[in-house]
């Protein structure tokens, strides 16, 4: 099999596409306009005509053959370069269905006026009372010799007022289970009997109709597959969709359009900072969308189920692009709400009248394609069906995370155990006597021993007090001090003299010199029992403070993990490392601590929602399991959604430090999402287990302070917002 070259392959689209897709047709697509059919077919017959009219269907059937990967490529790249999609109710809804079930005299007949745009499709399913229950469909066909007579009324029908064919289920048969007996025809839209009413909608924008049928005649003929297989045959074609939403730059290029459009109405310094702040939690939630799009195409690469992803891509993207157009609409409507019916337009009125329009065209998004309502009952179903570990897996999977889950999961893991298992030697170098194993492997440690419900912060203990130490110059205390705290003949705490570190230092102070005097209180510092040493790591200075005579109060976090407050009453610190040594050490150690906060949480998200779930199963309320109630059904697809998202961000944060970059803005955003999530799950969690939650009698409680606990660790979202908002990262 020949090798594809993805990066050459892109190339080679984006420069296709820069050049080759009509002006006229971008400058809609950049103003955010609707694409009609004319723009819709020319840009269609310059793909065909350059053979890549049907990107995921097979060579033989005209279309590129091309692997899901290359289709996400290709439907990005069109995104990015403000070139349409191509219509899909053809290609990618009707098309499959064809190849697959469709007579050769029905591929013959339909599929090249498909590829080279000159019939159009639309989608004849939904009908008054059958939307998202579209099995109890009422349009009837009805055998007469070799035709069928068709009547009824479908509805919400995109596009029919331009389309030449719609391709809809009908019902033929009432004497069976609802969905044996539907069947799909293929139906011309000329046919006598056939009325097209436009459906008024809030956009003011016409694309979609009522389609009503009086006694119309379809030819036998036209039928895909056996009478009564339609509702196979349909749910084949939504099959096709699943990746639909893998593509998230359209996402990207609608923020983009609203932050230049809110640079323009920023407004007053409180409106300006709220739309900043905004934005900022916005993108985020897209670092983490894009990388979801990501391991669906991956999943599709390798033969996998996509399971959920298709699910979660549509309700988190949908809920995006409606935030982003609530920003829309709140720059523009001061202006202009009041003058939609502006006659005229200037520029300036027309701009603003488009994303007015815009704003109400996304009301739509989260209900067409299956509203967020049904996506979380599918997803709520698989919750409690299937379990949460086949919708979850791991940011690393493999004996690594295998091992520390069962360690967490085991109990009783305290520091000598850690140390037993060697995971503070895992990130030092291998001259220096450690594992040299690299930050995947330490994030698949955190994840695994989060998931097992270990409460050690092995993010502060594993990772950036070793890490400091073998990134700082080499001296006979540090030596000592880096050999001990990976076998344990010295137990180093590590204070972190920057915004991250969290500390209570409100008259701490530390003299400059060789040996500086350290005096005044540093308080919640990270415990270890019988601790020897501790760090002061700041961007100018890497020091080691002896405890021996330094007054120590012990403390704790809010999920009861231990810290310390330190009186040093003239302790004296030994330097490590300064200027550009120190610097290099903390720059070094406190973003990878900063990640790996991050997979803590996503980590102990997991078996919140777990423990959740398990609850409502066996609590009854009104003589039935609470997880049967739908709203708390759609709570628990939330919490899963939120830890999806998050999830992704910090693996999309990983991926790029794991690529040698410090990545900062990736692993800001990562971070903030991360903490505002770990947040809400852990809300979600007490609200679902009712007084029960309030309460120190489960094991979720703990869990819940300790995702509380995660948005504080390293800094909490307010403060990466902050610095992303100074666009210094």
């Amino acid at each position: 099999m020949t090798q594809i070259d993805y990066t050459a392959f892109e190339a080679e689209v984006r420069s296709f596409a820069e050049t080759h897709c009509p002006a006229d047709i971008r400058q809609m697509v950049r103003d955010s306009k609707k694409i009609t059919r004319d723009a819709w077919s020319r840009w269609q017959k310059v793909l065909f005509d350059h053979g890549w009219g049907a990107p995921n269907w097979p060579v033989e059937h005209g279309g590129t053959g091309w692997d899901a990967r290359q289709r996400y490529i290709f439907d990005t790249v069109l995104a990015e370069t403000r070139c349409p999609p191509q219509y899909h109710h053809g290609l990618r809804h009707l098309g499959p269905v064809l190849i697959k079930y469709g007579s050769q005299e029905q591929r013959d007949r339909f599929m090249p006026g498909i590829l080279d745009g000159t019939d159009w499709w639309c989608q004849g399913y939904s009908e008054p009372g059958s939307g998202s229950d579209l099995a109890s469909l009422r349009t009837k066909a009805e055998r007469d010799g070799d035709d069928y007579v068709v009547t009824g009324q479908k509805i919400w029908t995109s596009h029919a007022h331009e389309a030449d064919w719609i391709y809809a289920l009908v019902r033929t048969s009432v004497e069976d289970k609802k969905q044996k007996g539907i069947t799909l025809l293929l139906i011309p839209l000329d046919s006598p009997g056939i009325t097209v009413k436009q459906i008024r909608t809030i956009d003011n924008i016409h694309h979609v109709n009522e389609v009503f049928f009086e006694s119309v005649r379809v030819p036998v003929a036209n039928r895909i597959g056996e009478e009564g297989q339609g509702w196979t045959y349909g749910k084949y074609l939504l099959s096709h969709e699943r990746l639909g939403g893998a593509n998230t730059a359209p996402t990207f290029q609608l923020f983009d359009g609203v932050k230049r459009l809110t640079e323009r109405h920023g407004g007053s310094a409180l409106r300006r900072a709220d739309i900043q702040l905004r934005l900022i939690e916005i993108e985020s939630r897209m670092l983490g969308l894009k990388e979801q799009g990501r391991a669906a195409v991956g999943a599709a690469m390798r033969g996998e189920s996509l399971g959920l992803m298709p699910s979660g891509l549509k309700v988190i993207s949908c809920n995006i692009q409606q935030a982003l157009c609530d920003l829309a609409i709140e720059a523009v409507g001061p202006t202009h709400a009041a003058r939609r019916g502006t006659v005229d337009p200037d520029q300036a009125d027309a701009e603003a009248l488009r994303w007015i329009s815009t704003y109400f065209l996304n009301r739509s998004r989260t209900i067409v394609g299956g509203s967020d309502e049904v996506q979380k009952n599918l997803i709520a179903g698989q919750l409690f069906k299937g379990g949460l570990d086949p919708v979850a897996p791991a940011l690393v999977p493999g004996p690594v995370f295998d091992a520390a889950l069962r360690a967490g999961t085991d109990g009783g893991i305290n520091w000598a155990a850690v140390l037993g298992m060697g995971w503070p030697m895992t990130l030092v170098p291998e001259d220096q006597g450690g594992a040299g194993a690299g930050l995947e492997d330490m994030v698949a440690i955190v994840e695994g021993a989060a998931r097992g419900t270990l409460d050690l912060n092995l993010a502060m203990h594993c990772a950036v007090t070793p890490l400091l130490l073998s990134h700082a110059p080499a001296g006979a205390l540090h030596d000592r001090l880096l050999a001990g705290h990976m076998d344990g003949s010295a137990v180093v705490l590590t204070a972190l003299l920057t915004d991250e570190g969290g500390l209570d230092s409100r008259d701490f102070s530390l003299e400059p010199g060789a040996n500086p005097l350290v005096s005044g209180m540093l308080g919640g510092v990270e415990a270890l029992p019988g601790a020897t040493h501790l760090l002061l790591a700041s961007a100018d200075r890497l020091l080691a403070v002896p405890l021996d005579g330094v007054g120590i109060a012990e403390n704790a976090t809010l999920d009861g993990r231990p810290t310390v407050d330190l009186r040093f009453g003239g302790a004296r610190a030994e330097v490590l490392a300064e200027g550009t040594a120190a610097a290099r050490a903390l720059n070094m150690a406190q973003p990878v601590g900063t990640l790996l906060s991050g997979v803590d949480a996503v980590g102990t998200m997991v078996p919140v929602i777990a423990q959740t779930v398990a609850y409502l199963q066996g609590r009854r309320q009104f003589d039935q399991p609470l997880a049967e109630f739908q709203v708390l059904r759609h709570r628990i697809a939330d919490m899963y959604l939120t830890y999806l998202n998050s999830s992704a961000a910090v693996l999309r944060a990983m991926n790029d430090m794991a690529e040698g970059e410090t990545a900062p803005r990736s692993l800001a955003m990562a971070k903030l999402r991360s903490s505002r999530d770990a947040k809400t799950v852990a809300h979600g969690a007490i609200q679902l287990h009712g007084g029960m939650g309030m309460t120190e009698e489960l094991p979720t409680t703990r869990l819940n302070k300790r995702l509380l606990q995660s948005g504080f660790d390293f800094g909490d979202a307010m403060l990466h917002a902050e610095r992303l908002a100074a666009g210094n990262l």
